[in-house]
């Protein structure tokens, strides 16, 4: 074997410096990282399983509920690395037992835990885990660690054998090539190299070398080159002179602004106008040039011009002076806004000016001005005339609400009147029946006492206690219902006429609703049916709710019933949480056009316009529900299908509700 270069000696010993450390650590970092696996994803989850296990399986131990204690078993075998759960009861019997038998495997950890119950010990729960899948993933991780080493001892060689090219070699090629331009004489290429090690000293030794055997030769071509830079620079600047004063005399004439220019020490004599200012004023420009009584002729006041004059030498510009200025021989004048400064040209003093033809401006601002004085007259015409009418309208608005709450009252009456009609009708039979009952008791009871005066016999007496009995037995239930009528009619009436707050049951209220309605229902085919559940309290206003619920079935009846159709309205409740109270009324009738169904609820809007519907019924309840009783209330309908009056409200009002006799 031949003896190494240094290129493969530097290569080897760099192999050897990677290798070895990454060898010797790789073990201790693998061992540690297997440690800590095991912490974290076996010996940490079995403490965790087996605490779990052994406070979750007391009551299934005690209560021998094997199916519940299976089911935390088997969330528990859902994790890879658990091989077996065992619970056994107090007497060391297995009482729940799952097990992995194909991942046994590496090292298998056990975690024991006692069950308790009321601090007695009532069983044991056993978790095994095992390390196999560990063992698995890092052997795995080993073999990912062992191929990045190759590929960084391979990525070394590679980047050592580039970096030995260009810190080496490169750099003793390119010094090779410059000594030989020197020897070439080419001395313009500068040999740069920015590393401060030997070649770099080398490189600036063959750089100063180079630029001593310059200095000698640009010396000479400096001098002549300066000369030829003079000569130039006189070229450029006799050419851009020419190029200033061209293009300042193309944009003097093509400007589209009048424009004239005055030497100051010739008494400010105009010595030129641009094209614009030519056919502005329609002067030509050899009668204006240089022509003093034509300069003078042009302004209408010739303070005008000296005013000008004056403020442009004092102040070297002027700006927004406006004058008139005259149009050539024509009787014709022009108001000219006037703009201009001073500029100094050499020894040279000009002022330029630019008149701006500004006549048809003003007239038209004129104009504006007296469109806006006569628009704001008319506008302030118009505006009497809309306070007019809005007082107008403000006056019609509350005669029309007025009128609105008067029909609200006559509409409540005229309910409750009806109510009171339907009620002296159902007292008239067990109060008539009460009195014939009556009667016929004390004609009996004379003649018993006539009996007695003559010899009462005992079957007399037995036939007088029977029919006695059979009469108050009567008297009782007439008058039961009729009582029952007043208290129910008294309490419904209290409620709709006042209006106040207590606590009530809603069932018992719905009841009492259909009760002093049953005679406006027994004059109908129709029934209504009540579905609410007991023990639902509402801290509320009867009164309100009562009327909302008449003026609903009312309206069934009316609007949901045709002909001879025998109907059935429905009422039912049920509690919709969060301290809310959900009351239902549903029909089974013809139902509501889709196109009405966003109008119900308006006032005055009804179908049954002189045929028994007034177009308030709805109005009211949407008053009494969204105001009063602090809720609201949607409905829903199909036609042929009925309709359903779905009432949301809470169970207690709230405080700071208006009264109902507020809103009526």
């Amino acid at each position: 074997m031949g003896k190494l270069s240094l290129r493969q000696i530097l290569i080897l010993g760099v192999g050897l410096g990677i290798m070895l450390p990454a060898l010797v650590l790789g073990r201790f970092l693998l061992k540690d990282r297997y440690e800590r696996e095991v912490d974290l994803r076996v010996r940490v989850p079995m403490s965790q399983y087996a605490d779990m296990l052994s406070r979750a399986m007391a009551v299934p131990v005690w209560n021998v509920d094997k199916e519940v204690a299976n089911q935390f078993v088997q969330a528990v075998m859902r994790n890879p690395e658990v091989v077996s759960v065992t619970v056994e009861d107090e007497s060391k019997n297995r009482f729940v037992h799952s097990e992995k038998d194909d991942q046994r495997g590496g090292e298998v950890l056990r975690e024991d835990r006692q069950i308790f119950l009321d601090n007695k010990v009532i069983g044991m729960v056993t978790v095994e885990l095992t390390t196999a899948r560990i063992e698995r993933d890092l052997f795995l991780d080993f073999l990912k660690l062992a191929g990045a080493l190759l590929a960084q001892v391979v990525i070394s060689f590679v980047l050592i054998l580039l970096l030995f090219e260009r810190r080496i070699v490169r750099p003793l090629h390119e010094l090779q090539m410059a000594t030989a331009r020197l020897a070439r004489g080419q001395l313009d290429q500068a040999l740069q190299w920015h590393r401060k090690d030997e070649i770099g000293s080398l490189a600036q030794g063959l750089d100063r070398m180079r630029e001593e055997l310059g200095g000698l030769i640009s010396d000479r071509d400096i001098r002549n080159a300066a000369l030829q830079q003079e000569l130039n620079e006189r070229l450029r600047a006799e050419q851009a002179l020419r190029f200033t004063e061209e293009k300042f005399t193309a944009i003097f004439h093509s400007s589209p602004v009048a424009m004239t220019v005055a030497r100051k020490e010739n008494d400010f004599a105009v010595i030129d106008v641009n094209d614009a200012w030519v056919r502005q004023f329609g002067w030509p420009r050899e009668e204006i040039l240089n022509n003093k009584s034509a300069q003078h002729l042009l302004w209408r006041k010739p303070e005008d011009q000296e005013e000008v004059l004056k403020i442009a030498e004092r102040d070297h510009e002027i700006h927004g002076y406006e004058a008139w200025l005259r149009c050539g021989s024509q009787d014709k004048s022009l108001l000219c806004e006037i703009s201009g400064k001073m500029i100094s040209l050499g020894s040279e003093s000009l002022l330029i000016l630019v008149q701006e033809d500004i006549t048809e401006k003003r007239h038209n601002e004129q104009e504006i001005l007296s469109l806006n004085t006569s628009l704001e007259r008319r506008v302030s015409e118009r505006t009497q005339a809309l306070e007019v009418a809005n007082t107008e309208l403000t006056i019609v608005l509350e005669n029309l609400q007025r009128a609105q709450r008067e029909l609200l009252r006559t509409e409540k009456m005229a309910a409750l009147g009806s109510l009171v009609a339907g009620i002296a009708h159902e007292l008239n039979t067990p109060i008539g029946t009460s009195v014939t009952v009556t009667s016929t008791l004390q004609q009996h009871t004379d003649d018993i006492i006539l009996e007695m005066s003559q010899g009462l016999r005992r079957s007399q007496l037995e036939t007088y206690f029977q029919n006695t009995r059979t009469g108050t037995d009567i008297l009782m239930r007439n008058l039961s219902k009729a009582s029952e009528l007043v208290t129910s009619f008294k309490q419904v009436a209290v409620d709709q006429t006042s209006a106040n707050r207590r606590v009530f049951a809603l069932d018992e209220m719905v009841a009492e609703i259909v009760l002093t309605m049953s005679p406006t229902i027994r004059k109908t085919r129709h029934d209504v049916e009540s579905n609410v559940p007991p023990k639902l309290v509402l801290d509320s206003y009867p009164g309100p709710l009562g009327q909302v619920l008449t003026n609903l079935i009312n309206n069934a009846f009316i609007h949901g019933f045709d002909g001879d159709y025998r109907g059935k309205v429905t009422i039912s409740g049920r509690n919709a949480g969060e301290d809310l109270v959900e009351i239902t009324i549903s029909d089974d009738g013809k139902g509501i056009p889709e196109q009405n169904l966003g109008r119900i609820f308006d006032p005055f809007f009804t179908t049954k316009l002189g045929q028994g519907g007034s177009g308030l019924g709805l109005n009211i309840v949407y008053n009494l529900v969204t105001g009063v009783l602090g809720g609201n209330i949607v409905v829903d309908s199909e036609p042929g299908k009925g309709a359903r009056f779905t009432i949301t409200l809470p169970q207690v009002a709230s405080q700071g509700r208006r009264r109902s006799s507020d809103l009526l």
